[in-house]
């Protein structure tokens, strides 16, 4: 049986989670090197989302392009019936592109990688229905480190989040720039599937001999943030705190040594954390609003994750630093959600 007619088995064989998380995957890593396509041009046509000039809101080339050709994927492989939710409001020549279902689906070697746990799927998630299910996409998680081209671009990454019912139960999350300076062609592709596991990382079990440490926004900080993270140094729950970009960078280092993923503002989307939140719960680790709520993810419903965002490892009990955060920053959080 030569290579080619056994993935097409192992497709047809393969559960509707299992074949978008494979979709996904091959998407993300197109969406990788689009943006490093962009990057490496020099030209990111950048634009200020945020029309009131109040806060910075950019989005890029890349941020665009990205975005029409995971959509392009989805649809080519699943049809129109396929709810997806993209940070991007993308122009009319994008989404044309995006929408059309006859440019062809090809499967990829790149898929038979997901494609081989089908198996392992339980089953309460193997005879789901497309109309069910929505994929959330942030083509480029990150803007503000990928425009600044600062000298740690593996903070950019490209999130595709599987939900049902509103709820996350498959992600994936792609480095572009992972490993630059070894093989800077290939980045990194980590995905999850509830009940299954977690791929593509070698995940922590335990605190690094340095002491548990948690990381937080690089670019969002304000009072109640700071609040959050001295209470939980107060009471050594982290012996300190580091400054990254990212949602999705910031759940990789959960799954890699850092103890928790603090946030306690409402800057961040849905489409922020759906993957990393589906990757992390795969690995055992928990995300939660600040106050140790489940996000609901609702297409028609609220895009903001207003009540902040906690995510903690698998090593760690959540709810010891749900009940640490101080609760005038949970009651200023729902006041202002």
């Amino acid at each position: 049986m030569n290579q080619s007619f056994d993935i097409q088995e192992m497709w047809k064989n393969s559960c509707l989670l299992t074949r978008l998380v494979a979709v996904s995957l091959n998407a993300s890593e197109s969406a990788g090197t689009i943006i490093k396509c962009v990057m490496t041009s020099g030209d990111l046509k950048i634009v200020d989302k945020n029309l009131d000039g109040l806060k910075k809101d950019l989005q890029t080339e890349a941020d665009r392009s990205a975005q029409a050709a995971i959509e392009m994927k989805l649809i080519s492989a699943f049809g129109n019936k396929l709810q997806i939710v993209g940070e991007e409001e993308l122009p009319l020549s994008y989404s044309q592109t995006s929408q059309d279902e006859h440019r062809g689906f090809e499967l990829s070697e790149s898929m038979r990688k997901v494609l081989l746990v089908d198996k392992c799927v339980q089953e309460d998630l193997r005879s789901l229905n497309i109309e069910d299910l929505t994929v959330w996409v942030d083509p480029l998680d990150g803007t503000s480190e990928f425009v600044r081209a600062q000298n740690d671009p593996k903070q950019v990454t490209v999130l595709i989040g599987i939900t049902y019912k509103g709820r996350p139960i498959a992600g994936v999350i792609h480095q572009p720039y992972y490993n630059l300076l070894s093989d800077p062609k290939v980045g990194r592709s980590i995905w999850g599937i509830k009940g299954v596991g977690v791929f593509g990382i070698n995940t922590c079990k335990e605190s690094p001999p340095s002491g548990p440490f948690a990381v937080t926004t690089a670019s969002h900080s304000n009072e109640l943030v700071d609040t959050a993270l001295k209470a939980l140094q107060e009471k050594i729950l982290i012996r300190e705190f580091r400054r990254v970009g990212g949602a999705g960078f910031k759940v990789l280092c959960c799954l890699e040594g850092a103890a928790a993923y603090v946030f306690a503002s409402g800057g961040c989307k849905k489409w922020d954390t759906a993957a990393p939140e589906a990757v992390l719960t795969a690995a055992g680790g928990t995300l939660t609003d600040i106050s140790g709520f489940p996000l609901l993810y609702e297409k028609n419903g609220q895009m903001q994750n207003s009540h902040g965002v906690l995510a903690t490892a698998s090593w760690i009990n959540h709810q010891t630093f749900v009940s640490v955060i101080p609760q005038h920053v949970k009651d200023s959080l729902f006041q202002r959600g």
